[in-house]
């Protein structure tokens, strides 16, 4: 059973976010931003930086444990960043996300919520791609934090870095990112083949994706995964 105390803290520098920063900027087109789901341009980058986040925040914590990456893969998928990560021929997949405002704090929200695990059509579980499934949860309330981003004048496409840092408030990023579970495909498989037809995926109003039922409370505690990549077979 995964609890709050079995979070890790991933903590970055304000050196380490900047570069981050300036990564999303040249890895995205401003210009398309409001077209991505209809969603304001700050709230879009935003979105985009946390994925980038994910994956350096992930990718440290890996290089301080001694996993060294195969390769790491960044790309986005509608209005989510997939961060992709490949170790000994296996496909790492991470999830980032913020909290639900209604949870009011990550101990409620891993108590509550899921590995978020899209369903795409007519796939099974045995279908769905990556052989392990990270989550990550930012510390900040998703529908406070949109809010907020709608407000803020904000030039995305400034050179200056340092006032992109303090315009989009990014030294929330030092330490409010924690790793809070995973799970591998095969716990994954048989966890959900257990379930009734019925209960297999899930969704929410005003969705339109299904998500397979991944309990973060029921997946595997953080501590865990650097042992289990060590000893798996290439």
């Amino acid at each position: 059973m995964v609890t709050l105390n079995d979070t890790i803290q991933l903590h970055l520098t304000k050196d380490e976010i900047i570069a981050i920063i300036k990564k999303a900027q040249q890895n995205i087109c401003i210009a398309q931003l409001d077209n991505l789901r209809f969603r304001h341009p700050n709230i879009q980058f935003d979105c985009i930086l946390r994925g980038y986040v994910g994956e350096y925040a992930v990718t440290k914590w890996f290089n301080q444990n001694e996993i060294a990456l195969t390769a790491s893969n960044s790309f986005i998928v509608d209005d989510n960043m997939d961060i992709d990560f490949l170790y000994k021929g296996k496909h790492i997949e991470l999830k980032t996300s913020l909290l639900p405002d209604i949870d009011g704090n990550l101990k409620n929200t891993i108590a509550k919520r899921d590995i978020k695990l899209i369903k795409r059509g007519n796939e099974t579980i045995a279908q769905l791609k990556g052989d392990v499934h990270l989550q990550i949860y930012f510390d900040f309330k998703r529908s406070a934090k949109d809010n907020w981003l709608k407000v803020q004048n904000i030039d995305l496409k400034s050179d200056d870095l340092e006032y992109l840092y303090e315009a989009l408030t990014s030294r929330c990023y030092l330490n409010r990112t924690y790793l809070t579970a995973w799970i591998d495909k095969p716990s994954l498989v048989n966890k959900i083949n257990a379930l009734p037809e019925n209960k297999r995926h899930w969704t929410f109003p005003n969705a339109q994706r299904l998500f397979w039922n991944c309990k973060l409370k029921e997946a595997h505690p953080p501590i865990d995964l650097i042992p289990y990549l060590k000893n798996m077979v290439e």
